[in-house]
């Protein structure tokens, strides 16, 4: 009994990790370039139980029961999510592997595949938080038409209908992108796992193109996930029967008395 209580507690709490990790992608459904997150499990150290009345010498009289199970990690699936059209010049989206390269007020450098970007009062091209996007890119004062082509190079339409240059803009991709450090918003720093960073040309060999008036969306699927919370609750439901049927069986063998 004792061995059927540490299982059920075990499992409540790995699956209880399972429907939180559920719960968190399906409120990050609408958030622009939001990531799912999912959960491995591995199974504790196995116990040599020998039967009762048997000898203990022969090893094949021996069998092993299971200790319960654990989280192992939680990764990041840093999958491709669906391209949507917008109608603002200043939203971007990267069609393949990358991250736009984000300054923070403190200079740190953090990533992100959000490219919901505005413009200043200054003329330059931030975040919805008024981070300056990498590197700066100040447009001219009195322009008429702004166009960001899928390679990055930025180009705006003078008063004169000129075809001015003001900058390019390149992405980022990491060894292993799943190993970056999430901060909040949509924002991403680099770790020992990630590895460091490696810029290069949007279109290049192993960077996506950039889409101008568009956005990526989540990658969570709605139905997979529901599908996923309707099983870990059955199984939460299971394990929180064992566990009070155990604890029955236990409060039953306290309470015998010799007559």
């Amino acid at each position: 009994m004792i061995l059927s209580l540490r299982n059920s507690a075990s499992g409540i709490n790995s699956l209880q990790a399972r429907i939180d990790a559920t719960a968190s992608n399906i409120e990050g459904i609408n958030t622009t370039a939001f990531k799912k997150e999912r959960i491995s499990f591995a199974d504790l150290m196995y116990k040599k139980l020998t039967d009762s009345g048997r000898p203990v010498v022969p090893e094949q009289n021996s069998s092993v029961a299971g200790l319960g199970v654990r989280q192992l990690v939680m990764t990041r699936v840093s999958s491709q999510g669906n391209i949507i059209e917008t109608d603002r010049k200043t939203d971007l989206a990267i069609n393949g592997n990358g991250f736009f390269k984000i300054l923070l007020p403190d200079g740190e450098s953090v990533y992100t595949r959000n490219g919901s970007f505005n413009i200043s009062s200054n003329g330059e091209l931030v975040t919805s938080d008024g981070y300056l996007v990498y590197p700066e890119i100040i447009l001219p004062e009195n322009y008429s038409e702004l166009t960001i082509q899928q390679d990055g190079k930025v180009k705006v339409r003078m008063p004169d209908s000129t075809i001015a240059d003001v900058g390019e803009i390149p992405l980022y991709s990491f060894v292993n992108p799943d190993e970056l450090r999430p901060l909040g918003k949509s924002l991403y720093a680099s770790s020992m796992e990630s590895g460091d960073e490696e810029e290069g040309i949007p279109g290049a060999a192993g960077f996506g193109l950039i889409e101008q008036s568009s956005l990526e969306s989540s990658n969570v699927e709605l139905s997979e996930e529901m599908t996923d919370l309707i099983e870990s609750q059955r199984a939460f439901q299971l394990n929180s029967r064992a566990l009070r049927v155990s604890d029955e069986l236990w409060s039953m063998a306290n309470n015998l008395r010799k007559y």
